[in-house]
């Protein structure tokens, strides 16, 4: 699949060039250690690594041309307009890896019809609303996100949520010549920031809510907020479909001129639910839309999930999509994994996993979990390291005012020492949560879960919550496999006297 460098780059404001555009280009890497002969090398600025240092291997691997934000002063003097490859100087890097693969793979977003989902919660759950119910329509729907990458038959696994632009590019161009008409893909926070979106073209970008998260990387709680705003402000949309109950939700609708469907449950919206009744058996409500009306049931649980209907209703109202396949897509969707799933080995209480890794999701799942107990309330849950430390007291707080009983534990500690996080956590325990009565602290995660399982009466719910889908842990030694639904499993087997 080889490209004009002239083709490739064209139209974008280059500081200077030397050597010549006129060559072919046959791949393209932003890795040197992936550069391929007559390769184009992306050097872009990172956190822990400059890829201005890794020009010369590029270039040992025969790389035909490099884009770097390195002067064309530094280039002559590092030596590397000797070399008869083509030296771009730009000022953004980042964005002309974003332009370039999207021209490399034939504008692949503009032959299918992009779903972009951004917000703090309920991303991944949308991805599998719109999934099914584009697929009970009778179109065929690839996912990007943060539990894996899947289309045509295929699943892979998701090193990170919203992949660099080069990888999105490729995978929907290989998704357009498997046929597949429309793709859900999560757009991060941290993917909008670094522009990895920049040149796609969305058919629909949706926007669920915004709370305290990734403030490790943002810094404050505005430039997160601005950079959720980068999909609708930067990016090129057809239509939005924003949640107004979320009050970043109204600035977007005010800020900008695309074409809108609103969502809520309490405010006046284009698409709400009305007499809507949550319990432990899911969801119902009479959908609401400029369209007509629809009865909506779904095994969902929560009124969070509730936000999630609504929007994956309007995403497909703006699609095209009936209302009768809309409900019958929303009912046949029984679990995402991770997303208060539900493990069950017979016993008389309910135990659940659920992702919750903010205060604000933590809240939700456990006003899901109060809807559904017959009794208490027992939580587990941690904090990760090497992440937002101020969000630690605030998930203190929750889960000890919405909880009958919490187990403070590790999640993924990273490089931190896991006391140091569980400290972090206890200073926002209120002054009348006791240790014993009301909350033990267990660092590690396997005894953590035994413990809430073993101590489980009739009729409670047990929530485990932080890492949902996730088979791993992250300690300062490395990753090893930690699954939070087979060790739920294995802790309630050895309760229930139940053999292997």
């Amino acid at each position: 699949m080889g490209q004009k460098l002239l083709d490739l780059i064209d139209g974008y404001p280059m500081a200077d060039v030397t050597g010549t555009l006129d060559r072919d280009i046959s791949s393209i890497a932003y890795d040197s250690r992936k550069v391929e002969p007559e390769g184009l090398f992306i050097a872009m600025p990172g956190h822990h690594h400059d890829g201005g240092r890794f020009i010369g291997q590029a270039i040992e691997k025969k790389a035909g041309a490099f884009v770097t934000e390195m002067p064309e002063k530094q280039i002559v003097e590092a030596g590397f307009q000797d070399s008869g490859v083509t030296a771009i100087h730009v000022d953004d890097s980042r964005h002309v890896l974003a332009w370039v693969s999207d021209r490399f793979y034939g504008r692949p977003s503009d032959q299918l019809d992009l779903i972009g989902i951004t917000g703090t919660n309920g991303k991944t759950t949308l991805t599998y609303l719109l999934e099914r119910i584009f697929e009970t329509a009778g179109h065929s729907c690839g996912v990007i996100g943060s539990i894996n990458y899947r289309y045509g038959g295929t699943e892979y696994p998701a090193p990170m949520t919203t992949p660099e632009a080069l990888e999105i590019n490729r995978m929907l161009s290989e998704m357009t010549g498997q046929g597949v008409e429309k793709c859900c893909i999560e757009v991060s926070s941290h993917s909008l920031a670094l522009k990895r979106a920049r040149e796609l073209r969305f058919a629909v970008a949706v926007f669920t809510n915004l709370t305290r998260d990734h403030l490790d990387y943002h810094k404050t709680l505005e430039h997160y907020k601005d950079s959720k705003k980068i999909l609708f402000r930067d990016c090129k949309i057809q239509k939005q479909v924003i949640n107004i109950d979320d009050p970043v939700g109204r600035e977007i609708v005010q800020e900008n001129s695309i074409e809108t469907l609103t969502t809520g449950l309490d405010s006046p919206a284009d698409v709400t639910a009305e007499d809507c009744v949550l319990s432990e058996d899911g969801i119902w409500f009479t959908l609401k839309t400029p369209s007509g009306s629809q009865s909506i049931q779904s095994p969902l649980l929560g009124r969070h999930n509730a936000y999630n209907l609504l929007s994956a209703s309007a995403v497909a109202l703006a699609q095209g999509i009936s209302l009768a396949h809309i409900a019958q897509g929303i009912q046949s969707l029984e679990r995402v994994p991770g997303r208060f799933e539900k493990v069950q080995q017979g016993q008389d209480f309910i135990v659940a996993i659920d992702y919750a890794h903010t205060d604000d999701a933590l809240a939700n799942a456990l006003k899901a979990a109060r809807t559904i107990s017959e009794n208490r309330v027992i939580v587990v849950f941690g904090c990760g390291g090497d992440r937002d430390p101020g969000k630690r007291k605030e998930m203190g707080r929750v889960a000890l005012e919405m909880s009958d009983f919490a187990v403070i534990t590790s999640d993924n500690p990273r490089t931190e020492d896991p006391k140091q996080i569980i400290l972090n956590i206890c200073k926002g325990i209120p002054a009348n949560r006791k240790p014993k009565e009301h909350f033990v602290i267990l660092p590690n995660r396997r005894e953590a879960i035994n413990f809430a399982i073993s101590r489980a009466q009739t009729g409670d719910l047990v929530l485990i919550a932080g890492k949902g889908h996730e088979d791993y842990q992250i300690l300062n030694t490395g990753k090893i496999h930690f699954d939070d639904r087979e060790e739920a499993e294995r802790a309630l087997k050895e309760r229930l006297g139940v053999n292997e």
